[in-house]
């Protein structure tokens, strides 16, 4: 079975995409996989992975000279042309101005950019897809490519969404966000009604999406291997170490702020309390400020297999949404892959959020966290973890059972198998895919 993933980020390891996707098909056998993706990251390393790579850089080169390919395959080291220094800084001041208007800009590039190329064209050809599985975007010009090569393959399509990406349930000042986010969701209804599956990340999102799409809609999360014994909570050293590991964006490090602050208090107070906080997100000054303090240290991000490696020496590790009315409609849908992490070595959560949000909802439906759902509660909750340490095992033990029954690899995978092999067999009975209008 061969499978094709158009994507904004390569699948790689070093990103959530690559992580979840990995994690999604590990130990499904016999299936080969191309990548199609949008920006200039470095890809992954898997052998049975091919990537092909257009870039807004690649596209303004091509238009200057259409000798130059928009697009290329890049099979080795060699391939891959990184950013300059000067990009670099160009690319992450960007990230943390988010200015509307430099979006549009970008979406101007891909749209006069000839990205439909013979290079990608032969790719798609020499690889010769089954299926596509396909994550949904927001983005215009991604939407524009699984539009094109949907309909060129006539090959079933299988979406997967973690965001959303398409109601209006959001908190935005702006006329600017809104004419774009009505604008572009259209596409992404385009898209998702070509699915013949529609995988999504929770049971909030399921209940919002399956009167708008017509596909079925699933839940599709990260997933682990529950059958072995459950770890046991074992104190390492003197002090309680805290892990913060990701993304701080959509105002999470404002409530990682109030984690600092509560670490800082409980310092003074004498309690033995450590916190360290991992990201590769671009930081402004004042963020920089607010996540370090007395007993906090910032750092940058790690691999996973080295995050991996900390957590489990933790005592605590956390998780963060934001609190603003904004923050909490960006991901009142979404559910964090490190939570299911977090479950498989049974640790306690401590986790900072409202209970409009469907990853803290998650938690508290299943009792797996420690939650704060203010910031005036996250120095009150911290300290009854401090003075009650066998709360730090309970909450361990309940977070394994959350997932062993909801994150289970036997049972998620056995349902992901049978759906690929079913529009497996449509497509080879000559059967034509769902919704090419």
């Amino acid at each position: 079975m061969k499978i094709l993933v158009i994507s904004n980020t390569p699948w790689s390891n070093e990103n959530s995409l690559g992580n979840s996707y990995d994690n999604i098909f590990q130990g499904i056998e016999n299936i080969e996989f191309a990548n199609v993706y949008c920006t200039p990251a470095r890809p992954g390393n898997r052998k049975d992975i091919r990537y092909f790579q257009i870039t807004e850089k690649s596209l303004l080169r091509n238009l200057r000279n259409s000798k130059i390919p928009s697009g290329r395959e890049i099979v080795n080291a060699e391939d891959f042309r990184p950013l300059n220094e000067k990009e670099q800084n160009n690319l992450n001041r960007a990230k943390k101005l988010r200015w509307q208007i430099l979006f549009w800009a970008r979406d101007f590039i891909w749209k006069i950019g000839r990205w439909k190329s013979k290079e990608l064209l032969e790719f798609i050809d020499n690889f010769h897809p089954d299926i596509i599985f396909q994550p949904i975007y927001f983005s215009s010009y991604i939407n524009d490519i699984v539009y094109f090569l949907h309909n060129y393959l006539k090959i079933p399509m299988l979406g997967y969404v973690s965001d959303d990406n398409y109601t209006l349930k959001q908190w935005h000042l702006s006329p600017l966000y809104w004419i774009d986010r009505i604008w572009k969701r259209r596409k992404v209804k385009r898209t998702i009604n070509r699915c013949e599956i529609l995988y999504v990340i929770s049971e909030t999102q399921k209940n919002e999406y399956t009167p708008i799409f017509k596909p079925e809609c699933k839940i599709l999360t990260k997933m682990s291997d529950f059958s072995g014994e459950m770890p046991i909570y074992k104190k390492e050293g003197a002090d309680i170490l805290m892990v913060y590991a990701g993304n701080v964006g959509d105002g999470r490090w404002k409530s990682l702020s109030y984690v600092v602050s509560a670490v800082s208090n409980l310092k003074k107070e004498g309690y033995n309390i450590l916190l360290e906080i991992y990201t590769n997100t671009p930081l402004t000054k004042k963020m920089k400020k607010s996540l370090t303090g007395d007993g906090s240290s910032l750092k940058a991000a790690l691999p996973y297999d080295e995050i991996v490696s900390i957590q489990k020496k933790a005592d605590i590790v956390i998780h963060v949404e934001g609190l603003t009315k904004k923050s909490r409609c960006a991901v009142h849908q979404s559910f964090s892959t490190k939570l299911v992490d977090y479950f498989s070595m049974a640790k306690c959560i401590f986790a900072v959020g409202t209970y409009d949000v469907a990853s803290i909802k998650h938690l508290s439906d299943n009792n797996a966290a420690a939650i704060a759902g203010t910031s005036g509660d996250v120095y009150v909750k911290l300290k009854d973890l401090l003075d009650n340490p066998e709360k730090l095992e309970k909450f361990g033990e309940s977070a394994w059972n959350c997932g062993k029954l909801h994150h289970n690899r036997e049972q998620m995978q056995a349902m992901l198998k049978a759906d690929l092999n079913k529009v497996l067999e449509t497509k080879e009975k000559g059967k034509a895919p769902k919704n090419q209008n």
